[in-house]
């Protein structure tokens, strides 16, 4: 509580992995005591306790050129928050989304509200730029990896570093028989987890590709059965429709992408959180995206990165192949799940790679240190930013 009341906390997040990190974060503050939190928040943190002043559905958009066929809802979703400033919160809370987020968080700052940024926008591959931002709005920063610390330290950045959620968030709801049944499978038949994203767009240029996969894996004497992980009940309807569509013996299942990951023989996972949570469970996997093509030559020319795969640049190495664009074909899905589905030392390389990158996420209690800190520095409010 903030003089005798309880803390009220405006919270963003503008994507589902957003959404669940924040949903976390809202029962670490509801559990040290009572307190308000509202915001852009998705179905995770309404189920939480968190107030939608604005619905995370409403501005989840990715892409360079896509982001302008939204711009109407991204501005009235900000008109709305920024009318949530008054009467002011004790701290702002925004959870990666950056490029909503960190003008927002700007916003605040000069307003004289403290701001912690929970999950680092991807300065280390590109928007560089941002780091001085962040320093020049005075912004506390809660990184989830090490190396991200020493990074906003060297530049003047308030930063803590929390861990990764993801130690705390990997829950395996269901066992493997149970994922099967499910899904309308015989008891230990084996299956290929298809992640096809957590939006719409993703699904439509993705899923397409991966029934492919699953069909030509067939045709090539390796059968396996497709089970698709959907995120929302809207995904799964879409890719029911298109299962149903292709005649494909391929289930959908919806809300346990970890429990169809952990248990499936490999997984083609959309570039992504995804990547790196499939990683920690264990399993092989083929990490594919596809963007508008317009949008794609304006990333190739910004990011910074060798690998796009957070799995991937997390480790610091290939743990698992990248198809992107073009290359993100059924054909070449296929052949990089060959070697994965079947036992044999190409398998086993993979499964040494992912085991690896469990240990790279730290420990549990990332969502109860941010609550710590938000708590904090709502008790200490800083200066307004120049």
């Amino acid at each position: 509580m903030t003089g005798g009341r309880p803390l009220r906390v405006l919270m963003l997040a503008g994507e589902p992995s957003g959404d669940r990190h924040g949903a976390h974060v809202v029962h670490a503050l509801k559990a040290r005591g009572p307190c308000e939190v509202f915001g852009l928040a998705g179905p995770e943190m309404r189920a939480a306790g968190a107030r939608a002043v604005v619905a995370m559905e409403d501005v989840s958009v990715i892409g360079f050129v896509e982001v302008l066929g939204h711009l109407p809802a991204l501005w009235r979703a900000r008109r709305h928050l920024l009318a949530a400033l008054d009467p002011p919160p004790d701290v702002v809370v925004p959870v990666d989304f950056p490029g909503f987020n960190l003008p927002f968080a700007e916003a605040a700052r000069r307003r004289g509200l403290p701001v912690l940024y929970y999950v680092s926008p991807q300065v280390w591959a590109w928007g560089a730029a941002r780091v001085h931002r962040l320093a020049a709005a005075g912004v506390h920063m809660a990184v989830v990896f090490p190396f991200e610390e020493k990074l906003y330290r060297d530049a003047g950045v308030p930063v803590t570093y929390v861990g990764h959620p993801l130690a705390e968030e990997l829950e395996v709801r269901l066992d493997a028989e149970s994922v099967r049944r499910a899904a309308g499978l015989a008891p230990g038949t084996p299956y290929v987890a298809l992640l096809p994203g957590s939006r719409a767009q993703e699904l439509e240029r993705l899923l397409p590709p991966m029934l492919d996969a699953v069909e030509i894996l067939g045709r090539q004497g390796r059968p396996v059965a497709g089970i698709v992980a959907a995120a929302t009940p809207r995904l799964a309807a879409m890719a029911r429709e298109r299962t149903q569509a292709r005649g494909l013996a391929v289930a959908v299942l919806e809300g346990e992408a970890h429990s169809v990951a952990a248990h499936a023989r490999a997984a083609l996972v959309c570039s992504g959180t995804a990547t790196l949570e499939t990683a920690a469970l264990g399993t092989p996997l083929v990490i594919v995206y596809r963007m508008a093509p317009a949008s794609w030559w304006v990333a190739r020319r910004v990011v910074r990165l060798p690998r796009i795969g957070l799995a991937n640049i997390v480790a610091g190495e290939e743990v698992a192949p990248e198809l992107l664009q073009e290359r993100a074909n059924g054909g070449a899905m296929a052949k990089a799940l060959r070697g994965l589905v079947a036992d044999g030392p190409e398998r086993e390389a993979a499964l040494a790679r992912v085991a690896r990158v469990r240990g790279l996420l730290g420990g549990p209690g990332a969502s109860a240190r941010v609550a710590e800190i938000a708590a904090r520095l709502a008790a200490a409010p800083l200066e307004a930013s120049a």
